[in-house]
Formats: C-alpha cells, structure tokens, sequence
C-alpha cells in the first residue's frame, strides 16, 4: 500500500496536473537547450520547422520560422519557478501554430493559462493571439483579428480581446496592471455564460480574479475560429504587430472551465507533493 501511495504522489508531480478536463495544447518548454534558438536555420534559409514540442499528444507544435523571427529557449532559470527553461522574445521574435486541429479550435467553454513576464511594458504587447481577419458570415467584424491576450496600451492593464462565432467582439480588462521584469500566472477560464480572469503574482496569495464578464444569454460564444495562434505577437489590419520583449512559459489551452484548484500547480504546491513523495519512500 505504501509503495502505491509512493506513485500517487508522484504521479501528481508529472502527469496528474494536466488530467483536469481534456487539454488541448500545452507546452512548457523544457525540450530545448538553454539559450539556442527554436529554429536554428539563418534567415537566408527559412523554414518554419517545430519549435517546441505539444504536451497534450495531439501535435499541436509551435512552430519557429528561424534563428532571428522565431523565439529562442531561454537562460536556465528563466521561469516562475526559477528552474527550467521558457520562451524567451525580445521585440521581433514570435512562435505561431501550423495544425488544422488547433485552428479550428472553436469552444463556448474553455481555459486559458499561460506564465509571462513583460521586461518592457510600454504600448501594446500581445502574449497570444490569432492571425487573419475576424469574420461573421463572410464580413470582417472590424480590423483586428479574432483574440488576444495582451498588455493594452490605453491604461496598461492586461485585456482579453476576442470575436466569437455570432459576430461578437467582448473586451475585458483585467485590474493587472504588469510591471516589466516581474513573472506572472495569469489565467483566463469561460463557462459559456461568464468569463473570468485570474492573475497568481507569486507573492504568496494565489490565483486572485482579476476580471469578470457576464455574457448576453441566449447567443453563441464559441471562440471564432480563424488562423493560425500565435505566441509573443498579435495581429491587426493585416499586419504582425505588438511583439513582446519578455518571456512565456506554462502554455495550456484547456476544453472545460478550470477551477483555480485545477490550473497548472505554482512552485510551492509542487514542491510540497514532492515532499510527500520523499517521506513516503522513506517509510515504505
């Protein structure tokens, strides 16, 4: 029995935390080398390849277009955690999806989670975003494309800004206000009715909601489905605009409306059931 209750504990320091609802993209960035770019073919030869490999099994990859656009693998230590490796941008570098699978991604309820810290936080800097127009019944819903993530540049708060399949376009703004240098967990969790937002700022408080939105009833909310997702970047009026100079890490993107509980464990919570792990083997 003691040796069971060993591999269930360990069981939560590597697979259990992404059992919670079915995830459908995840990526952690802990398949690099420190430092490397993602793609490490010149720009004279650009090719697009895979950057960094999906957790979720389905084959979701970020893609790199080369050593200078696509994003690098960062110093060791570059994380919420202080271990381990991230995403690193600095202004012109962004990774982007290639699948038909993630494209097509269009759910009424949904999570969200990503780690960024911003190093400069003037303007506009888009963590996630979606390429090509928004549209509803073949019109453009206005010029920008149809998500995003981002640190806006009107009051500096991070703003969840998407179109859904019925035409809407819903903006919310978080009470976050980043400060360059410093990470955070932020996630963004949508039932269908409601979406909410939470921010953990590593200060010891936990995930903290940060926004809240009650949906018109009665109309779909489904994300529309457009182009490619894109990480470090966004899109408006048919440009790639608003890079980040900072770095992501701890990217999931989820089917089911999360519970806080249920997000991607911050470091004290792992290094706890890493010390439960450690005193079961002991008395085994």
């Amino acid at each position: 029995m003691k040796r069971v209750l060993t591999w269930c504990v360990i069981g939560l320091l590597t697979g259990c935390v992404t059992t919670y609802g079915a995830t459908i993209l995840h990526y952690d960035f802990e398949d690099g080398t420190p430092e490397t770019p993602m793609n490490n073919y010149p720009v004279t030869q650009q090719n697009g390849m895979p950057g960094t490999a999906d957790l979720s099994g389905n084959g979701y990859a970020m893609h790199a277009w080369d050593d200078y656009w696509g994003p690098m693998f960062s110093a060791s230590g570059q994380t919420p955690t202080g271990a381990g490796l991230s995403s690193m941008h600095d202004g012109h570098r962004d990774g982007y999806t290639l699948a038909d699978g993630i494209r097509a991604w269009s759910p009424s309820t949904w999570t969200i989670e990503l780690s960024f810290k911003l190093d400069d936080v003037t303007g506009w800097r888009t963590m996630i975003g979606r390429d090509d127009w928004a549209q509803h019944n073949g019109t453009n819903i206005d010029v920008g494309a149809a998500f995003y993530i981002q640190k806006n540049g009107e009051n500096n708060a991070i703003r969840l800004n998407y179109a859904t399949v019925s035409g809407e376009r819903i903006s919310l703004d978080a009470s976050l206000v980043p400060q360059a240098g410093q990470w955070y967990r932020f996630a963004i969790v949508a039932d269908g009715d409601q979406v909410d937002m939470y921010a953990n700022q590593l200060d010891g408080n936990g995930f903290q909601n940060v926004g809240s939105f009650t949906l018109d009833a009665g109309v779909d909310h489904s994300l529309l489905a457009t182009g490619n997702w894109t990480f470090g970047r966004g899109w408006w009026n048919g440009g790639f605009v608003d890079h980040i100079a900072g770095n992501l890490d701890d990217i999931r993107f989820s089917d089911e409306a999360l519970t806080t509980d249920q997000f991607i464990p911050e470091p004290a919570t792992l290094a706890l059931l890493g010390l439960g792990a450690l005193m079961l083997r002991r008395r085994k």
